[in-house]
């Protein structure tokens, strides 16, 4: 007789959850405070609206505007949401001088640089120093596999040019690289690098990156918002995330009721922020299942891939459906929008409208809606499973971003 352990189907849909890649602010929420650490705080991955004659200018500058006045604190340009790695040189520039025309230096302006060429990132690098930049965003990208040693070489070319402050850009499902804690410790000790994106769902990892560079005044911003309590709980800055692109005010609100030490009500937002989901999962599952296991999975460190989706041209029509008129269009070789990515985008944007984001604060104590006696897990009313002693501590396979994270 087979003495294989039986999971039950909860447990086999944290196996199976397929999670985000990594939201509206309304007009009569307030301008977040500033952040505690200079460089932390909710940055939205700004989408790069396009017309035929290139960069849709106007577009740019309402969709800056919306998500300043919800209230974030930087803005990231030219990211992987924003299309940085396949515009020009021309179209890098009009998107980095309308943003700094717009900001006025009111928040840093981070912008995205894609390349294993140093020479290409070094072009990029002094661009964004000209037009006005706070920082760049560095991503190691066309050669996956690439030793630790080789990317460090890169990032120190980089540095050793002393023109803008660098982030460090950690996104093994992208790049392909699979770096060590270690090896991440290294890059972030290069002066002149400030801090690292985590677009990683390995929290495991993640708080081996801040304890291996305690002390060193490194920031430590999510590629996500919706694992935000939790990557704040290890030590995190905040997140530099798509998520505040089209809930600006809702995740800044979020971030700033957990820093002011409410973290039932940071967590309560976090959980309507699932509502997103279908803008950012090419195939979302359904919205409760998901923010019931991923929240779950994220409160036990238990790793989750980041998947590698390309929500651009439907986080576009989103802002559309909000009012800021953009086009879906994006760069080839991105998956255009489809009819079933719209009818996705128009229920997503009609459920974000309905949900109090003003009003949104935990209501109940995070008491069982019901309990597994027998493994003694439970449903939690705050949206997490609270699992058992020892309950699928088996299922961690892997300590990296695998295809399936567990």
């Amino acid at each position: 007789m087979s003495t294989r352990p039986r999971y039950r189907p909860w447990v086999l849909l944290i196996a199976l959850l397929i999670t985000l890649p990594g939201g509206m602010g309304l007009d009569h929420l307030t301008c977040a405070p500033p952040s505690p650490c200079t460089w932390g705080g909710i940055y939205p991955t700004v989408v790069t609206p396009f017309c035929d004659g290139g960069v849709d200018v106007k577009s740019l500058e309402s969709q800056l505007q919306f998500e300043l006045h919800g209230g974030v604190h930087g803005l990231l340009l030219l990211g992987t949401i924003g299309e940085g790695q396949y515009v020009t040189m021309e179209e890098r520039a009009q998107v980095i001088s309308t943003a700094v025309r717009v900001v006025h230096g009111c928040v840093p302006i981070v912008v995205g640089i894609h390349s294993c060429d140093v020479e290409t990132a070094r072009q990029q690098l002094l661009q964004a120093k000209a037009l006005g930049a706070s920082a760049v965003l560095v991503k190691y990208i066309d050669h996956p596999g690439a030793p630790g040693a080789e990317v460090l070489g890169f990032i120190s070319a980089l540095a050793e040019l002393n023109a803008l402050p660098i982030f460090y850009y950690h996104y093994p499902s992208a790049t392909g690289l699979n770096l060590s804690p270690p090896e991440i410790a290294d890059i972030l000790s290069v002066p002149g690098v400030i801090g690292i994106k985590e677009s990683t769902l390995n929290l495991r990892e993640v708080q081996a990156h801040i304890q291996l560079n305690a002390g060193q005044g490194k920031v430590f911003l999510s590629g996500s918002a919706l694992n935000l309590t939790q990557f704040l709980a290890l030590g995190g800055n905040g997140a530099m995330c798509p998520e505040a692109v089209l809930l600006p005010g809702p995740t800044v609100k979020a971030y700033s009721a957990y820093m002011a030490g409410h973290h039932d009500e940071a967590r309560a937002i976090q959980k309507e922020r699932f509502v997103i989901l279908p803008v950012l999962k090419d195939r979302a599952p359904p919205t409760f299942i998901a923010r019931t296991m991923f929240m779950s999975a994220q409160d036990h460190k238990m790793p989750v891939s980041m998947g590698h989706d390309n929500p651009q041209a439907r986080m576009k029509a989103a802002l559309d459906c909000l009012g800021i008129h953009t086009s879906p269009q994006v760069k080839c070789p991105l998956p255009p929008l489809s009819d079933r990515d719209q009818q996705h985008v128009d229920k997503a944007v009609k459920k974000m409208k309905s949900v109090d984001w003003c009003g949104l604060c935990l209501q109940v104590p995070p008491v069982p809606l019901c309990s597994c006696p027998e493994d003694g897990g439970m449903l939690l009313k705050t949206g997490s499973l609270q699992l058992g002693p020892g309950t699928g501590r088996d299922l961690l396979r892997t300590q990296g971003d695998s295809e399936w994270g567990f």
